[in-house]
């Protein structure tokens, strides 16, 4: 038996305004601006001068494009099977799915990272939504972080979900 949960991210609507005009820019600089500039004479020294040029501006384009696809459609599924619990994160550039055996988790939790130790020191998380909460996996490793910066009552209320489905499996 398979059990499905998705969690979609919370819009961040100002990250979604800056990201979507950064994109507009560097689509703008790429297809029109580049190519005007390095047009020459010669047509393969164009080339070599449009792909120098564009590469910096490609990779800030896809810096940008990954903060807005995850900030704007990201989801988390948590996919919940007999022996093993898969995380995929959909609409995030460059990120596999990871898997946990349910033999290895000893504990699922629900953990306020308002205030976070670190080797270095301390963090302060800032949030106007308390959205500082993480659904945590405890393992003989320590902690793994599946859910990150929801609310208290999202992050309990999936921190059940696993819970319910996996015991139920279990029995």
């Amino acid at each position: 038996m398979c059990t499905i949960i998705k969690v979609k991210n919370r819009i961040n609507w100002l990250v979604t305004f800056i990201t979507s005009l950064a994109l507009i820019v560097f689509l703008f600089i790429i297809i029109i601006l580049i190519p005007l500039v390095s047009v020459k004479e010669t047509y393969f020294l164009s080339v070599i001068n449009y792909l120098i040029n564009v590469i910096p501006f490609v990779a800030f384009f896809t810096l940008f494009l990954y903060f807005w696809l995850w900030n704007t459609f990201g989801k988390t599924l948590l996919i919940v099977e007999q022996e093993t619990i898969t995380i995929k994160y959909k609409n995030k550039l460059f990120v596999g799915s990871k898997i946990f055996l349910k033999q290895e988790i000893k504990d699922i939790q629900t953990i306020d990272f308002k205030i976070e130790k670190y080797q270095f020191g301390t963090r302060y998380h800032f949030s106007w939504v308390d959205a500082t909460y993480s659904v945590v996996f405890i393992n003989n490793n320590g902690e793994k972080r599946i859910i990150d910066w929801i609310t208290k009552e999202k992050a309990d209320e999936v921190t059940e979900r696993i819970k319910k489905v996996w015991y139920q499996n279990n029995v």
